[in-house]
């Protein structure tokens, strides 16, 4: 009998500490290339702005990269304990990547602290600014080769070689889900680092108190935000090469994930991806009224809704409302009832959320372009926002991190019974797949903690740090 942990679950507790765990990961290895862009920017530009916003940012990745270390640690013994034999499998069918993988972390965490601790004797001339540059492209280069080397791993998870016995070390690890996860994983990264960054600004603006902080958080908060939804409107481009690559590796996992017992947790993705756009338009239609003759472009705003709305509605609507392929209609109930009525049908397919999701993208794009004409035509005055504006900064990152925790889920569960898709079976007690409504409870309650993490390193590293000044 494998080995439980008493309450909660083996299960429960590696799905609470890998998925906190990863999302600090997704910070601090998306944040950096944010980071340094912007002190570029700031060497650039001379703007000040820039070279603040990268050093409280990599201050907060800097706190952040112990608590992932902690939650690493964590998620290690959690997997080594219940889950044994799947460890001992991943160890010795890819050692090698394992060793590549402590030997970088070592690299990337000397090469962040490098960076971080070099911050002030290294601005002090243009020279000893592109040195600190370089250690910037350096840390965010290993930490990139970090990223590769665990979605090599969660790939082969999904989709192992066909000839799994026979297969060299680089077909293990060039599985067919490695590069589309990679592609995915890092826009995905840079979209979470972004949101994290407007959090970060929205906190500390709700928290300021003088006028020049909320002018440059306000301006943090807005840069912050664009480099997120920038990133995010090539998320489902990347999510359907994905998909495609599943596919082609095997019918049955595609089928699985989008027409049967995960099929709900694609009409889930689709309200929560909408709500990322609503939110993304509301904050930059707020943020035209900081600017001076902005408010004239409002009357745009109920048309750029109206098709939002719309195309959410289309990319939502299911083709049928069965729990899965094999599910049967309730006595009582007619099949016909739980299928879109013919005239209707279209929506359920894919071409149409293609559609919709094409829409949502380009009135996104719409609304940046009339930010930017409203631009042209009018002085910014940074700080005079309306405050709900924040509560929306709050607001998208807490639906991006909820996302990105209910989208792990699916690539876990699209394995069904295995922990190695057709070579290792699953013989714990936890070895089916689990109903949306827990998905949903569990990618809330790694939010919330999560969220709660953050809020301790803001505080720590700013609140308490502005305190004693």
């Amino acid at each position: 009998m494998p080995l439980d942990i008493p309450l909660i679950g083996a299960r429960t507790a590696l799905w609470l500490v890998a998925q906190i765990h990863l999302f600090l990961a997704a910070f601090v290895l998306g944040a950096p290339i944010f980071i340094v862009i912007s002190e570029w920017l700031g060497l650039q530009t001379r703007d000040p702005r820039y070279e603040r916003l990268a050093r409280e940012t990599m201050k907060v990745v800097a706190i952040a990269y112990s608590l992932t270390a902690v939650f690493g640690v964590l998620f290690a013994f959690v997997l080594m304990g219940p889950y044994q034999l799947l460890t001992n499998y991943l160890f010795r069918a890819l050692y090698p990547v394992w060793a590549l993988y402590g030997l970088f972390i070592l690299l990337e965490t000397v090469c962040m602290y490098l960076y971080w601790y070099t911050w002030g004797p290294l601005s002090a001339t243009t020279v000893r600014k592109w040195m600190h540059i370089g250690i910037g492209v350096v840390l965010n280069v290993l930490g990139t080769i970090v990223m590769l080397l665990m979605n090599a791993v969660a790939g082969f998870m999904n989709t192992p070689p066909k000839a799994i016995e026979t297969a060299t070390l680089w077909e293990l690890v060039n599985n067919a889900a490695w590069w589309p996860l990679n592609l995915h994983r890092f826009l995905g990264n840079i979209t979470f680092g972004g949101f994290v960054v407007a959090l970060f600004a929205a906190f500390m603006f709700l928290t300021s108190r003088t006028g020049e902080d909320r002018k440059f958080y306000d301006w943090m908060g807005y840069i912050g935000n664009l480099i997120g939804v920038g990133a995010l409107m090539t998320m489902p481009l990347a999510g359907y090469v994905l998909a495609k690559e599943l596919f082609l590796y095997d019918a049955q996992l595609a089928t699985f994930m989008m027409a049967d017992k995960l099929s709900g947790y694609f009409v889930m993705q689709g309200l929560l991806v909408v709500l990322l756009f609503l939110g993304a338009n509301f904050y930059m239609w707020l943020s035209m009224q900081r600017i001076e003759g902005g408010p004239r472009f409002a009357p745009h705003m109920k048309a750029v809704f109206g098709v939002l709305l719309a195309g959410g509605v289309i990319w939502v609507v299911p083709q049928n409302f069965f729990p899965d392929l094999l599910s049967k209609a309730p006595p009582g109930v007619s099949e016909q009832a739980l299928i879109l009525p013919e005239r209707f049908a279209f929506l359920g397919l894919m071409v149409a959320k293609a559609l919709a999701v094409t829409a949502i993208i380009i009135m996104t794009f719409v609304t940046y372009l009339l930010y930017r004409r409203a631009r042209a035509t009018g002085r910014i005055v940074w700080g005079r926002i309306d405050p709900m504006a924040q509560y929306v900064l709050i607001f998208i990152p807490a639906v991006a991190v909820y996302l990105m925790g209910l989208m792990g889920a699916i690539r876990s569960l699209t394995r069904m019974d295995y922990h190695v898709y057709g070579a290792l079976k699953d013989l714990t007690p936890y070895w089916y797949v689990v109903t949306l409504g827990h998905s949903s409870v569990m990618a809330a309650i790694t939010t919330v903690s999560f969220f709660l993490l953050l809020v301790f390193v803001f505080w720590v590293g700013f609140v308490m740090g502005k305190a004693h000044e």
